[in-house]
Protein backbone atom coordinates (compact mmCIF):
# COMPACT_ATOMS: atom_id res chain seq x y z
CA UNK A 1 0.00 0.00 0.00
CA UNK A 2 2.85 2.33 1.20
CA UNK A 3 4.94 1.67 -2.54
CA UNK A 4 1.13 2.29 -4.07
CA UNK A 5 0.82 5.61 -2.61
CA UNK A 6 4.60 6.46 -3.75
CA UNK A 7 3.82 5.39 -7.14
CA UNK A 8 0.68 7.47 -7.16
CA UNK A 9 2.90 10.79 -5.95
CA UNK A 10 5.12 10.34 -8.70
CA UNK A 11 2.59 10.00 -11.09
CA UNK A 12 1.07 13.31 -9.61
CA UNK A 13 4.08 15.34 -9.51
CA UNK A 14 5.08 14.25 -13.25
CA UNK A 15 1.84 15.28 -14.69
CA UNK A 16 2.51 18.52 -12.72
CA UNK A 17 5.86 18.63 -14.48
CA UNK A 18 3.98 17.95 -17.64
CA UNK A 19 1.23 20.55 -17.14
CA UNK A 20 3.85 23.23 -16.97
CA UNK A 21 6.04 22.08 -19.46
CA UNK A 22 3.25 22.20 -21.91
CA UNK A 23 1.76 25.74 -20.46
CA UNK A 24 1.06 27.58 -23.72
CA UNK A 25 1.12 30.30 -25.74
CA UNK A 26 4.18 31.72 -25.12
CA UNK A 27 5.07 35.58 -24.56
CA UNK A 28 8.01 37.37 -23.39
CA UNK A 29 9.00 39.86 -20.52
CA UNK A 30 12.11 42.32 -20.78
CA UNK A 31 14.79 39.73 -21.78
CA UNK A 32 12.78 36.22 -21.19
CA UNK A 33 10.37 34.22 -23.02
CA UNK A 34 7.77 33.40 -20.47
CA UNK A 35 4.29 31.37 -20.34
CA UNK A 36 1.88 33.70 -21.64
CA UNK A 37 -0.26 32.58 -18.27
CA UNK A 38 1.87 32.01 -15.24
CA UNK A 39 4.98 34.44 -15.91
CA UNK A 40 7.20 31.61 -15.24
CA UNK A 41 10.38 31.38 -18.08
CA UNK A 42 9.87 28.50 -20.64
CA UNK A 43 13.78 28.06 -21.87
CA UNK A 44 14.06 27.21 -25.07
CA UNK A 45 16.89 24.20 -25.85
CA UNK A 46 16.12 23.27 -29.59
CA UNK A 47 17.72 21.41 -32.14
CA UNK A 48 17.05 22.55 -35.90
CA UNK A 49 15.41 19.80 -37.79
CA UNK A 50 16.14 20.51 -42.16
CA UNK A 51 13.14 20.07 -44.09
CA UNK A 52 13.77 23.10 -46.92
CA UNK A 53 16.30 21.63 -49.17
CA UNK A 54 15.63 20.16 -52.77
CA UNK A 55 13.59 17.40 -51.23
CA UNK A 56 11.31 19.09 -49.40
CA UNK A 57 10.35 16.98 -47.16
CA UNK A 58 11.67 16.42 -43.43
CA UNK A 59 15.56 14.54 -43.65
CA UNK A 60 15.94 11.23 -41.87
CA UNK A 61 12.42 9.19 -42.65
CA UNK A 62 15.26 7.30 -44.79
CA UNK A 63 16.35 6.39 -41.89
CA UNK A 64 13.88 5.67 -39.23
CA UNK A 65 10.06 5.60 -38.80
CA UNK A 66 8.66 9.41 -38.17
CA UNK A 67 7.78 8.86 -34.89
CA UNK A 68 11.18 6.81 -33.79
CA UNK A 69 12.80 10.15 -35.23
CA UNK A 70 10.32 12.50 -33.09
CA UNK A 71 10.84 10.90 -29.72
CA UNK A 72 14.31 11.52 -29.87
CA UNK A 73 13.74 14.57 -28.82
CA UNK A 74 12.51 15.05 -25.73
CA UNK A 75 15.17 11.75 -24.78
CA UNK A 76 18.12 13.52 -25.70
CA UNK A 77 16.96 16.86 -23.30
CA UNK A 78 15.65 19.04 -25.98
CA UNK A 79 11.93 20.91 -25.78
CA UNK A 80 12.07 21.98 -28.97
CA UNK A 81 12.51 21.75 -32.84
CA UNK A 82 13.49 24.29 -35.17
CA UNK A 83 11.92 22.73 -38.29
CA UNK A 84 12.67 24.87 -41.44
CA UNK A 85 10.42 25.31 -44.56
CA UNK A 86 11.28 27.01 -47.98
CA UNK A 87 8.46 29.47 -49.03
CA UNK A 88 8.09 27.73 -52.37
CA UNK A 89 6.86 24.10 -51.08
CA UNK A 90 3.96 25.78 -49.81
CA UNK A 91 3.07 28.82 -52.75
CA UNK A 92 4.41 26.87 -55.52
CA UNK A 93 4.88 22.93 -54.90
CA UNK A 94 2.10 22.36 -51.86
CA UNK A 95 0.19 19.74 -53.98
CA UNK A 96 3.29 18.33 -55.50
CA UNK A 97 3.96 14.62 -54.40
CA UNK A 98 7.25 13.79 -52.55
CA UNK A 99 7.66 10.96 -54.55
CA UNK A 100 7.70 13.21 -57.62
CA UNK A 101 10.05 15.39 -55.95
CA UNK A 102 12.64 12.46 -55.13
CA UNK A 103 12.41 10.88 -58.47
CA UNK A 104 13.38 14.34 -59.81
CA UNK A 105 16.10 14.31 -58.11
CA UNK A 106 17.25 10.72 -59.36
CA UNK A 107 17.97 9.09 -55.98
CA UNK A 108 16.44 5.79 -55.79
CA UNK A 109 18.45 4.37 -53.25
CA UNK A 110 17.00 7.14 -50.95
CA UNK A 111 13.57 6.26 -52.06
CA UNK A 112 13.94 3.14 -51.19
CA UNK A 113 14.92 3.64 -47.90
CA UNK A 114 12.17 5.93 -47.25
CA UNK A 115 9.33 3.35 -48.59
CA UNK A 116 11.08 0.65 -45.88
CA UNK A 117 10.45 3.18 -43.21
CA UNK A 118 7.90 5.41 -43.72
CA UNK A 119 5.94 4.21 -46.80
CA UNK A 120 2.77 6.49 -46.47
CA UNK A 121 5.10 9.60 -47.15
CA UNK A 122 5.48 8.99 -50.75
CA UNK A 123 2.13 9.28 -52.07
CA UNK A 124 1.68 12.69 -50.09
CA UNK A 125 2.24 16.50 -51.47
CA UNK A 126 4.87 18.30 -49.73
CA UNK A 127 2.51 20.19 -47.46
CA UNK A 128 0.59 16.88 -45.57
CA UNK A 129 4.57 15.20 -45.10
CA UNK A 130 4.78 18.76 -43.33
CA UNK A 131 1.74 18.70 -41.63
CA UNK A 132 2.71 14.62 -40.55
CA UNK A 133 5.88 15.82 -38.77
CA UNK A 134 4.29 18.80 -37.51
CA UNK A 135 1.65 16.64 -35.97
CA UNK A 136 4.51 13.89 -34.67
CA UNK A 137 5.91 16.66 -32.87
CA UNK A 138 2.79 18.13 -31.45
CA UNK A 139 1.54 14.48 -29.79
CA UNK A 140 4.98 14.12 -28.59
CA UNK A 141 4.75 17.60 -26.83
CA UNK A 142 7.61 19.45 -28.57
CA UNK A 143 7.44 23.05 -29.46
CA UNK A 144 8.17 24.08 -32.87
CA UNK A 145 9.94 27.48 -34.60
CA UNK A 146 8.70 27.25 -37.92
CA UNK A 147 11.34 28.21 -39.90
CA UNK A 148 11.22 30.22 -43.10
CA UNK A 149 14.95 29.02 -44.20
CA UNK A 150 14.61 29.99 -47.75
CA UNK A 151 12.16 30.80 -50.70
CA UNK A 152 13.70 28.27 -53.46
CA UNK A 153 14.35 24.80 -52.04
CA UNK A 154 18.37 24.60 -51.56
CA UNK A 155 21.19 24.19 -49.38
CA UNK A 156 21.84 27.46 -47.62
CA UNK A 157 23.42 29.74 -47.62
CA UNK A 158 25.75 31.76 -49.90
CA UNK A 159 26.00 35.94 -50.14
CA UNK A 160 25.25 35.47 -54.21
CA UNK A 161 22.51 32.77 -54.18
CA UNK A 162 19.74 35.53 -54.88
CA UNK A 163 17.97 34.02 -51.91
CA UNK A 164 18.85 36.42 -49.21
CA UNK A 165 17.45 39.42 -49.30
CA UNK A 166 13.98 41.45 -49.42
CA UNK A 167 13.66 41.87 -53.93
CA UNK A 168 16.37 39.10 -55.15
CA UNK A 169 15.36 37.29 -57.60
CA UNK A 170 14.12 34.18 -55.28
CA UNK A 171 12.90 36.55 -52.25
CA UNK A 172 10.50 38.82 -54.02
CA UNK A 173 8.49 40.38 -50.71
CA UNK A 174 4.81 39.26 -51.94
CA UNK A 175 5.33 35.76 -52.14
CA UNK A 176 6.93 35.99 -48.98
CA UNK A 177 4.43 37.58 -46.79
CA UNK A 178 1.93 34.61 -48.67
CA UNK A 179 3.57 32.22 -47.32
CA UNK A 180 4.11 33.66 -44.19
CA UNK A 181 0.32 34.48 -43.65
CA UNK A 182 -0.19 30.87 -44.90
CA UNK A 183 1.92 29.09 -42.53
CA UNK A 184 0.48 31.18 -39.58
CA UNK A 185 -2.85 30.02 -40.56
CA UNK A 186 -2.53 26.74 -41.38
CA UNK A 187 -0.55 25.97 -37.84
CA UNK A 188 -2.64 27.87 -35.45
CA UNK A 189 -4.69 24.88 -34.27
CA UNK A 190 -1.40 23.31 -33.61
CA UNK A 191 -0.87 24.07 -29.83
CA UNK A 192 3.11 23.25 -29.62
CA UNK A 193 3.66 25.38 -32.85
CA UNK A 194 4.82 28.27 -30.34
CA UNK A 195 7.32 30.70 -32.77
CA UNK A 196 7.69 31.48 -36.43
CA UNK A 197 10.62 33.34 -37.85
CA UNK A 198 10.73 35.74 -40.68
CA UNK A 199 13.59 34.96 -42.63
CA UNK A 200 16.87 32.73 -41.78
CA UNK A 201 19.86 34.81 -42.50
CA UNK A 202 19.47 37.82 -44.28
CA UNK A 203 22.41 38.81 -46.35
CA UNK A 204 23.64 39.98 -50.08
CA UNK A 205 24.27 42.70 -51.94
CA UNK A 206 20.93 44.72 -51.11
CA UNK A 207 21.41 44.18 -47.85
CA UNK A 208 20.13 47.89 -46.25
CA UNK A 209 18.67 48.47 -42.73
CA UNK A 210 16.42 50.95 -44.51
CA UNK A 211 14.50 47.71 -45.89
CA UNK A 212 14.61 45.46 -42.88
CA UNK A 213 12.73 47.52 -41.27
CA UNK A 214 10.28 47.99 -43.80
CA UNK A 215 9.69 44.25 -44.53
CA UNK A 216 10.23 42.91 -41.34
CA UNK A 217 7.35 45.34 -40.00
CA UNK A 218 5.20 43.72 -42.61
CA UNK A 219 6.67 40.31 -42.30
CA UNK A 220 6.02 40.79 -38.16
CA UNK A 221 2.80 41.83 -38.84
CA UNK A 222 1.28 39.57 -41.12
CA UNK A 223 2.13 36.81 -38.56
CA UNK A 224 0.91 38.40 -35.46
CA UNK A 225 -2.26 38.92 -37.65
CA UNK A 226 -3.37 35.45 -38.79
CA UNK A 227 -1.35 33.88 -35.63
CA UNK A 228 -1.80 36.58 -32.41
CA UNK A 229 -0.26 33.30 -30.30
CA UNK A 230 3.48 33.39 -31.88
CA UNK A 231 6.57 34.46 -30.82
CA UNK A 232 7.70 36.19 -33.79
CA UNK A 233 11.45 35.44 -33.93
CA UNK A 234 13.69 38.44 -35.97
CA UNK A 235 16.92 38.07 -38.40
CA UNK A 236 19.46 40.39 -38.32
CA UNK A 237 21.79 41.27 -41.28
CA UNK A 238 25.12 39.88 -42.70
CA UNK A 239 23.92 35.81 -41.71
CA UNK A 240 22.01 37.11 -38.68
CA UNK A 241 24.88 38.52 -36.88
CA UNK A 242 24.39 42.12 -36.82
CA UNK A 243 21.64 44.17 -34.80
CA UNK A 244 23.80 47.27 -34.14
CA UNK A 245 21.40 49.65 -36.55
CA UNK A 246 18.75 49.31 -33.50
CA UNK A 247 20.93 50.97 -31.55
CA UNK A 248 19.95 54.68 -32.82
CA UNK A 249 16.44 53.02 -34.34
CA UNK A 250 14.03 50.59 -32.62
CA UNK A 251 12.02 48.24 -34.43
CA UNK A 252 8.67 49.90 -33.66
CA UNK A 253 5.81 47.40 -33.41
CA UNK A 254 2.34 47.60 -31.03
CA UNK A 255 2.67 43.89 -29.99
CA UNK A 256 6.07 43.79 -28.39
CA UNK A 257 5.65 41.05 -26.05
CA UNK A 258 5.88 38.67 -29.21
CA UNK A 259 8.91 39.55 -30.56
CA UNK A 260 12.32 37.84 -30.10
CA UNK A 261 15.27 38.79 -31.66
CA UNK A 262 17.33 35.75 -33.29
CA UNK A 263 21.63 35.35 -33.70
CA UNK A 264 24.17 32.85 -35.70
CA UNK A 265 27.73 32.03 -34.54
CA UNK A 266 30.27 29.36 -35.84
CA UNK A 267 33.74 29.21 -35.81
CA UNK A 268 33.97 30.32 -38.97
CA UNK A 269 31.91 33.31 -38.91
CA UNK A 270 34.55 36.18 -38.92
CA UNK A 271 38.39 35.22 -39.46
CA UNK A 272 38.66 31.36 -39.54
CA UNK A 273 42.27 30.52 -39.02
CA UNK A 274 42.25 32.75 -35.12
CA UNK A 275 41.40 29.57 -33.40
CA UNK A 276 44.71 27.51 -34.51
CA UNK A 277 47.12 30.77 -35.17
CA UNK A 278 46.50 33.09 -31.91
CA UNK A 279 46.14 32.69 -28.05
CA UNK A 280 42.80 30.77 -27.58
CA UNK A 281 42.20 33.52 -24.60
CA UNK A 282 42.37 36.58 -26.96
CA UNK A 283 40.39 34.80 -29.69
CA UNK A 284 37.69 34.02 -27.37
CA UNK A 285 37.90 37.32 -25.77
CA UNK A 286 37.16 38.82 -29.11
CA UNK A 287 34.89 36.65 -30.03
CA UNK A 288 32.18 37.90 -27.07
CA UNK A 289 33.57 41.12 -27.53
CA UNK A 290 31.98 41.52 -31.28
CA UNK A 291 29.06 39.13 -29.78
CA UNK A 292 27.95 41.83 -27.06
CA UNK A 293 28.98 44.60 -29.55
CA UNK A 294 26.27 43.02 -32.60
CA UNK A 295 23.69 41.67 -31.19
CA UNK A 296 24.55 40.73 -27.41
CA UNK A 297 23.58 44.59 -26.25
CA UNK A 298 20.38 43.50 -26.79
CA UNK A 299 19.26 41.47 -23.84
CA UNK A 300 20.90 44.41 -21.29
CA UNK A 301 20.45 47.67 -20.89
CA UNK A 302 17.12 49.55 -19.57
CA UNK A 303 15.08 48.08 -22.35
CA UNK A 304 16.07 44.45 -22.90
CA UNK A 305 14.91 42.01 -25.43
CA UNK A 306 14.88 38.33 -25.61
CA UNK A 307 17.39 36.87 -27.88
CA UNK A 308 17.51 33.35 -29.16
CA UNK A 309 20.75 31.85 -30.84
CA UNK A 310 19.34 30.29 -33.17
CA UNK A 311 22.21 28.38 -34.92
CA UNK A 312 25.14 27.60 -33.79
CA UNK A 313 27.04 24.20 -33.42
CA UNK A 314 30.82 22.26 -34.25
CA UNK A 315 32.21 19.25 -35.94
CA UNK A 316 31.00 16.49 -33.42
CA UNK A 317 33.32 13.90 -34.85
CA UNK A 318 36.21 16.08 -32.69
CA UNK A 319 38.23 16.73 -35.71
CA UNK A 320 37.75 20.21 -36.06
CA UNK A 321 40.25 22.10 -34.27
CA UNK A 322 38.91 25.40 -34.57
CA UNK A 323 35.30 24.47 -33.63
CA UNK A 324 36.64 22.48 -30.47
CA UNK A 325 38.09 25.24 -29.18
CA UNK A 326 35.03 28.04 -30.45
CA UNK A 327 32.50 25.75 -29.11
CA UNK A 328 33.68 26.06 -25.64
CA UNK A 329 34.26 29.65 -25.71
CA UNK A 330 30.92 29.74 -27.13
CA UNK A 331 29.25 26.96 -24.38
CA UNK A 332 30.68 30.09 -21.49
CA UNK A 333 28.60 32.97 -22.90
CA UNK A 334 25.68 31.00 -23.46
CA UNK A 335 25.71 29.27 -19.40
CA UNK A 336 26.78 32.83 -18.14
CA UNK A 337 23.57 34.24 -19.92
CA UNK A 338 21.30 31.18 -19.45
CA UNK A 339 20.56 31.67 -23.06
CA UNK A 340 17.36 30.22 -25.45
CA UNK A 341 18.94 28.39 -28.24
CA UNK A 342 18.67 26.15 -31.14
CA UNK A 343 21.39 23.44 -32.49
CA UNK A 344 22.59 22.78 -35.87
CA UNK A 345 21.74 19.74 -36.15
CA UNK A 346 20.05 17.36 -35.14
CA UNK A 347 19.67 14.73 -37.97
CA UNK A 348 23.17 13.04 -39.38
CA UNK A 349 22.54 12.65 -42.92
CA UNK A 350 20.33 14.23 -45.70
CA UNK A 351 18.86 12.35 -48.66
CA UNK A 352 20.33 14.65 -51.13
CA UNK A 353 23.10 18.10 -50.22
CA UNK A 354 24.95 19.79 -52.67
CA UNK A 355 24.61 16.50 -55.79
CA UNK A 356 25.47 14.29 -52.85
CA UNK A 357 23.44 11.62 -52.26
CA UNK A 358 23.21 10.41 -48.66
CA UNK A 359 25.31 12.83 -47.85
CA UNK A 360 26.70 13.28 -43.66
CA UNK A 361 26.29 15.43 -41.63
CA UNK A 362 29.57 16.20 -39.19
CA UNK A 363 27.75 18.60 -37.42
CA UNK A 364 24.88 16.66 -36.04
CA UNK A 365 23.59 15.59 -32.72
CA UNK A 366 22.86 11.90 -34.53
CA UNK A 367 25.30 9.16 -36.11
CA UNK A 368 24.60 9.12 -39.66
CA UNK A 369 21.36 6.43 -39.23
CA UNK A 370 20.09 8.61 -36.67
CA UNK A 371 20.16 6.25 -34.15
CA UNK A 372 23.34 7.40 -31.96
CA UNK A 373 25.06 10.26 -30.10
CA UNK A 374 27.86 11.47 -32.82
CA UNK A 375 29.96 12.94 -29.78
CA UNK A 376 29.05 10.37 -26.91
CA UNK A 377 29.65 13.04 -24.50
CA UNK A 378 27.35 15.44 -25.63
CA UNK A 379 25.07 14.95 -23.05
CA UNK A 380 27.22 15.78 -20.66
CA UNK A 381 28.82 18.37 -22.26
CA UNK A 382 25.15 20.30 -22.77
CA UNK A 383 23.33 19.14 -19.32
CA UNK A 384 24.18 22.45 -18.01
CA UNK A 385 22.74 24.03 -21.18
CA UNK A 386 19.44 22.13 -21.41
CA UNK A 387 18.42 22.97 -17.79
CA UNK A 388 16.96 26.34 -16.74
CA UNK A 389 19.32 28.67 -14.53
CA UNK A 390 17.49 31.95 -14.08
CA UNK A 391 13.80 32.79 -13.55
CA UNK A 392 12.42 36.20 -12.93
CA UNK A 393 9.40 35.25 -11.15
CA UNK A 394 11.53 32.50 -8.74
CA UNK A 395 11.67 33.17 -5.13
CA UNK A 396 14.66 31.37 -4.62
CA UNK A 397 17.93 32.81 -3.19
CA UNK A 398 20.46 33.48 -5.37
CA UNK A 399 23.45 31.25 -5.49
CA UNK A 400 26.38 30.02 -8.46
CA UNK A 401 27.24 26.72 -9.82
CA UNK A 402 30.88 26.15 -9.96
CA UNK A 403 30.59 24.87 -14.12
CA UNK A 404 33.75 23.33 -16.72
CA UNK A 405 32.49 24.30 -19.93
CA UNK A 406 34.92 21.90 -21.58
CA UNK A 407 33.35 19.15 -20.00
CA UNK A 408 30.35 20.39 -18.71
CA UNK A 409 30.96 18.88 -15.39
CA UNK A 410 30.14 21.00 -12.33
CA UNK A 411 31.58 20.72 -8.83
CA UNK A 412 31.01 18.70 -5.95
CA UNK A 413 32.99 17.86 -2.85
CA UNK A 414 33.92 14.62 -2.03
CA UNK A 415 34.19 12.99 1.47
CA UNK A 416 37.27 14.25 1.95
CA UNK A 417 36.14 17.28 1.07
CA UNK A 418 38.12 17.46 -1.59
CA UNK A 419 36.74 19.56 -4.97
CA UNK A 420 35.89 17.32 -8.02
CA UNK A 421 33.96 16.70 -10.85
CA UNK A 422 30.25 15.88 -11.19
CA UNK A 423 26.54 15.92 -12.82
CA UNK A 424 25.28 19.31 -13.13
CA UNK A 425 22.38 17.96 -11.63
CA UNK A 426 23.02 17.92 -7.88
CA UNK A 427 26.04 21.05 -7.87
CA UNK A 428 26.82 22.14 -4.78
CA UNK A 429 25.65 25.76 -4.26
CA UNK A 430 29.04 28.73 -3.78
CA UNK A 431 28.81 32.34 -2.80
CA UNK A 432 31.37 34.28 -4.60
CA UNK A 433 31.70 38.15 -4.43
CA UNK A 434 35.03 38.83 -5.90
CA UNK A 435 36.52 41.28 -7.61
CA UNK A 436 40.58 42.07 -8.90
CA UNK A 437 41.88 41.99 -5.27
CA UNK A 438 40.33 38.12 -4.88
CA UNK A 439 37.59 37.06 -2.53
CA UNK A 440 36.66 33.47 -0.79
CA UNK A 441 34.47 31.27 -2.56
CA UNK A 442 32.29 30.08 -0.07
CA UNK A 443 29.93 26.98 0.10
CA UNK A 444 26.15 28.43 0.53
CA UNK A 445 24.80 27.88 4.22
CA UNK A 446 28.36 26.63 5.57
CA UNK A 447 30.99 28.47 7.12
CA UNK A 448 33.10 26.51 4.74
CA UNK A 449 34.98 27.52 1.70
CA UNK A 450 37.36 26.52 -0.72
CA UNK A 451 41.52 26.38 -0.15
CA UNK A 452 44.35 25.66 -2.17
CA UNK A 453 46.59 23.06 -1.03
CA UNK A 454 49.29 23.47 -3.33
CA UNK A 455 50.34 22.67 -6.82
CA UNK A 456 49.24 19.44 -8.09
CA UNK A 457 46.65 19.17 -5.46
CA UNK A 458 42.83 19.33 -5.01
CA UNK A 459 41.70 22.42 -3.26
CA UNK A 460 39.70 21.30 -0.26
CA UNK A 461 36.71 23.01 1.88
CA UNK A 462 38.12 24.69 5.07
CA UNK A 463 37.11 26.89 7.72
CA UNK A 464 40.08 29.30 7.02
CA UNK A 465 38.53 31.61 4.79
CA UNK A 466 40.89 34.44 5.82
CA UNK A 467 44.13 32.60 3.99
CA UNK A 468 45.46 34.03 1.10
CA UNK A 469 45.19 30.81 -0.13
CA UNK A 470 41.26 31.20 0.15
CA UNK A 471 41.38 34.23 -1.76
CA UNK A 472 39.97 33.60 -5.68
CA UNK A 473 39.65 35.88 -8.70
CA UNK A 474 38.89 35.44 -12.41
CA UNK A 475 42.30 36.32 -14.50
CA UNK A 476 43.44 36.45 -18.27
CA UNK A 477 41.77 38.16 -20.81
CA UNK A 478 38.58 35.94 -21.10
CA UNK A 479 38.04 36.38 -17.63
CA UNK A 480 37.52 32.34 -17.56
CA UNK A 481 40.77 31.21 -15.60
CA UNK A 482 39.76 30.84 -11.64
CA UNK A 483 42.92 31.63 -9.68
CA UNK A 484 45.23 31.73 -6.35
CA UNK A 485 48.52 32.73 -5.42
CA UNK A 486 50.70 30.28 -3.53
CA UNK A 487 53.51 31.22 -0.97
CA UNK A 488 55.58 32.81 -3.67
CA UNK A 489 52.89 34.99 -4.81
CA UNK A 490 52.40 32.77 -8.18
CA UNK A 491 49.22 32.48 -9.73
CA UNK A 492 47.58 28.80 -9.62
CA UNK A 493 44.97 28.44 -11.76
CA UNK A 494 42.25 25.53 -11.01
CA UNK A 495 42.69 22.60 -13.48
CA UNK A 496 41.57 18.99 -14.21
CA UNK A 497 43.44 16.28 -12.60
CA UNK A 498 44.47 14.19 -15.78
CA UNK A 499 43.93 10.58 -14.37
CA UNK A 500 40.63 11.18 -12.04
CA UNK A 501 37.56 13.29 -11.31
CA UNK A 502 39.48 15.52 -8.70
CA UNK A 503 40.14 19.30 -9.27
CA UNK A 504 43.95 20.66 -8.92
CA UNK A 505 45.38 23.93 -9.01
CA UNK A 506 48.48 24.11 -11.62
CA UNK A 507 50.65 27.08 -12.87
CA UNK A 508 48.39 28.89 -15.21
CA UNK A 509 48.14 28.61 -19.08
CA UNK A 510 48.40 31.59 -21.19
CA UNK A 511 47.18 34.24 -19.29
CA UNK A 512 49.52 36.93 -19.81
CA UNK A 513 47.20 38.79 -22.30
CA UNK A 514 50.59 40.23 -23.82
CA UNK A 515 51.95 37.04 -24.65
CA UNK A 516 50.77 36.57 -28.32
CA UNK A 517 53.55 33.42 -28.43
CA UNK A 518 51.57 31.61 -26.41
CA UNK A 519 49.78 28.64 -28.06
CA UNK A 520 48.79 26.55 -25.32
CA UNK A 521 45.19 25.62 -24.97
CA UNK A 522 44.31 26.65 -22.00
CA UNK A 523 40.31 25.64 -21.64
CA UNK A 524 40.92 22.81 -19.11
CA UNK A 525 41.56 26.13 -17.03
CA UNK A 526 38.18 27.40 -17.64
CA UNK A 527 36.00 27.80 -15.52
CA UNK A 528 32.85 29.83 -14.41
CA UNK A 529 30.65 31.04 -11.19
CA UNK A 530 26.86 30.85 -12.75
CA UNK A 531 24.35 32.60 -10.86
CA UNK A 532 21.28 30.94 -10.17
CA UNK A 533 17.95 31.07 -8.84
CA UNK A 534 15.95 28.20 -9.40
Amino acid sequence: MKMLCKVSVLLLFLATLTCYCNALPLSTHKRWIIDDATGKRVKLTCAHWVAHAKPMVAEGLDQLPLNDIVKQFPERGFNCVRLSYATYMFTRYANVSIGETLRSLDIPERVAAIEKHNPWVLNMTHLQAYDAVVDALDKQGVMMLIDNHVSMPKWCCDRQDQNGFFNDRHFQPQEWLQGLAFVARHFKPKRHVVAMDLRNELRGSRESSKDWYKYVRQGARTIHQHNPNLLVVISGLDFDKDFTFLKNKPLDLNFTKKIVYEAHLYSFTGDTGSWSLQPVNRVCASVLESVQNLWGFLIGGSNPAPMFVSEFGYDMTGENDADNKYIVCFKSYLAAMDMDWSLWSFGGSYYYRQGNVGADESYAVLTHDWTRYRDPKFPHKFQLLQALLQDPTSNLSKSQILFHPLSGNCTHVSRKKELEFGDCKNHVRWSFEGDNNGAPIRKMDSPLCLKATGEGLPPTLSKDCLSPKSSWRFVSVTGLHLATKNKNGDLLCLDTHSHSSKLVTKKCICVDDDDSACLDNPQSQWFQLLTTNV
